[in-house]
């Protein structure tokens, strides 16, 4: 019997895969081998497993190097992973991720970024504005500053943490989406909040046809990265026009319906199976 390795996450996959052992892994403490005949091997306290199919389920917790490296690993032993490996170091970075977009010409929100010690005081952004340091999910190292004071203050904040910051013009905006498309389907989000931060505080969430701008434009880039899974969260500006606030390739499914989930087992199905064909009719 095949094993799936679920990274993270809180849903429990088991139940949809009775054909797979599905053994839920945490990624934090994890350790790895690849072997020289290609087979990877997952190692935890609870003991070792050979890996031969990965659901990458690793959310908001910051990104490190060694799980970059375990992507890295991931994608040299060419076993079927949920996004693969090389879509998922594509949007490692926040900065890799803004590339991205730019690349596909998604319409996002005008930066400035700053790399280095002491630089953050060679921009005066328009405020109030969003500073945002480093590379942490779920809010974290993001602030909305409204005046000059805090900006000082936040900007003297920033240069203790040795790391590059974005800053972007703080929007008020008439609706926050979320558009997400698993294979060819696609849904849409709408949030919210009772704070500026969409992830935090009371959100009221509902479920909406997504507006064909901005599935389009998602569709785009969930092909550009050749995605099996994607989210791009969207706001609605009071002129009307639509900005891009991030893509996520691990985005999460509390809210969602059902479908969403049965179209995410089916791809992990399917792209276990297509690796299986792949070895079985291989030429000698």
């Amino acid at each position: 019997m095949k094993t799936l390795l679920v990274v993270g996450g809180v849903v429990d996959f088991a139940p949809d895969f009775p054909e797979l052992r599905v053994e839920a892994r945490r990624l934090q403490n994890a350790r790895w081998v690849l072997r020289d005949d290609n087979s990877l091997w997952f190692l935890d306290t609870t003991g070792a497993i050979r890996v031969d199919g990965v659901l990458w389920r690793v959310g908001a917790i910051r990104p490190l190097l060694e799980h970059r490296h375990a992507l890295e690993l991931i994608r040299l032993s060419g076993i079927p992973c949920i996004n693969s490996a090389s879509t998922l170091l594509r949007g490692f970075e926040r900065l890799s991720m803004l590339a991205e977009l730019r690349e596909v010409g998604v319409p996002l929100i005008p930066f400035s970024a700053a790399l280095g010690e002491g630089v953050l005081e060679a921009i005066e952004p328009e405020l109030p504005c969003v500073l945002k340091v480093g590379n942490w999910h779920g809010g974290i190292g993001k602030a909305r500053l409204e005046n000059r004071e805090p900006w000082l203050d936040a900007r003297d904040l920033a240069l203790a943490a040795s790391d590059y910051a974005t800053v972007e013009p703080f929007i008020e905006y008439q609706r926050d989406v979320r558009v997400l498309v698993v294979s060819e389907r696609i849904w849409g989000m709408e949030r919210q909040s009772s704070a500026w931060k969409v992830n935090r505080g009371e959100t009221n969430i509902r479920l909406i046809e997504p507006p064909s701008e901005i599935a389009d434009w998602t569709k785009r880039v969930a092909s550009h990265l050749n995605a099996d899974i994607l989210g791009l969260d969207w706001i609605e500006t009071p002129g009307g026009e639509w900005r891009c606030l991030e893509s996520n390739d691990v985005p999460g499914l509390a809210g969602w319906p059902e479908d969403v989930k049965r179209a995410l087992v089916v791809r992990v199905r399917e792209k276990i199976r297509l690796e299986t064909r792949s070895v079985l009719f291989a030429p000698n």
